[in-house]
């Protein structure tokens, strides 16, 4: 007589098989969604394009000091401390701070030459001088000069 407990089955679902096809269901997930579903890293969740937060940097300041520079892209700001020697105890001091938010729309301000309009004149005398030159090399070929490459002045 042959005992029906004690017949040998084989496993279908042994552990391994199990991880086997949930890792095959999560790579087939993966592998059908959208490229531009995905984000370009996972610390990246906002859909917002270019830098977010506060960001810190050190900067030399004088020969001898250094100084440490924040930098906050959300609010347009820029301030800088120093490790300054009060009394023998060492402390971060405060130098400078401002907003950047309006220097983009300034067109000279404190610079040293040639200024903007100086820059403006030598690429116009560059052009003409270019211009006249491929002109007079397109004359020779038989063809029509170029039009200059470079973005208009306003």
């Amino acid at each position: 007589m042959s005992n029906p407990s004690a017949a040998i089955t084989p496993r279908l679902w042994t552990p391994a098989w199990v991880a086997a096809v949930l890792l095959a269901l999560i790579a087939g997930l993966l592998w059908g969604r959208e490229p531009a579903a995905l984000p370009a890293a996972w610390a990246q969740v906002s859909p917002l394009g270019g830098a977010r937060g506060v960001y810190a940097f050190t900067g030399q300041l004088d020969r001898d000091s250094y100084g440490l520079f924040m930098l906050d892209i959300e609010q347009g700001t820029i301030w800088c401390y120093e490790i300054d020697n009060v009394g023998g105890v060492r402390k971060l001091r405060l130098i400078a701070g401002r907003s950047w938010v309006y220097d983009r729309y300034l067109r000279d301000f404190n610079c040293a030459e040639p200024n903007y309009r100086q820059v403006q004149e030598l690429v116009a005398l560059q052009r003409e001088a270019t211009a006249g030159q491929e002109g007079s090399d397109a004359a020779e070929a038989g063809e029509e000069p170029a039009a200059a490459d470079a973005p208009r002045q306003p």
